[in-house]
């Protein structure tokens, strides 16, 4: 995964919190182990290792949990899922919808988007998810790379999407446009896909 940029201004108040609940945690063991005779083998983390352990955890799986998205403290999205849906391209004249795979991996400060398409795939290289009020959207710029079935007019190519996300976070759409060996422009319509449980 790369890092990603972001508008949101949570990435420079919540370390501030991670650090003042890294003192107080710090203090805590500090009282215990005044009052008790602990092992000569147990080590007592420092305040830097509370912290470092505190943001590891948040940027991993706390920054995702719902409540903090509600209060407003993360705004952020998470976006990480496998989302389908299709292309359509300048290619052939925007004439049919071309059937893709998106796969999101993302944390509080890294993510990468993998595209699978009939006869190429693409890679992220960087990112930015830029929140308002009234929409979010999701910026990156990737590298495409044709496999074995492609045509042979077919060529490695850079290029850039830009996708709104809806509401209820389920829909992603927007447009493309692929570099100038290419020359394309099109659109990217997605879905995430919600696996079901086994009964």
């Amino acid at each position: 995964m790369h890092p990603y940029a972001t508008n949101s201004e949570e990435r420079s108040k919540i370390p501030f919190f991670i650090a003042g609940l890294a003192i107080g945690i710090a203090w805590l063991i500090s009282f215990f182990v005044s009052t008790t005779r602990l092992p000569f083998w147990l080590e007592v983390p420092g305040t830097a290792s509370l912290y470092m352990l505190l943001f590891a955890l948040f940027r991993s799986y706390v920054w995702s949990v719902q409540p903090l998205n509600i209060i407003g403290l993360v705004k952020v999205p998470n976006l990480e899922g496998e989302w389908r849906g299709h292309v359509t391209s300048t290619f052939d004249q925007l004439a049919e919808q071309h059937p893709i795979t998106v796969h999101i991996r993302q944390n509080w400060t890294h993510m990468s988007i993998k595209l699978v398409a009939g006869h190429s795939e693409s890679h992220s290289v960087v990112a930015s998810i830029y929140v308002a009020d009234d929409e979010t959207v999701l910026s990156y710029q990737y590298e495409n790379v044709p496999n074995a079935k492609a045509k042979n007019t077919m060529h490695a190519h850079t290029g850039t999407a830009t996708l709104k996300l809806t509401e209820d976070r389920l829909n992603l759409s927007g447009d493309y446009y692929s570099g100038r060996d290419r020359g394309n422009q099109g659109e990217l319509v997605l879905r995430k896909h919600e696996r079901r449980r086994r009964e």
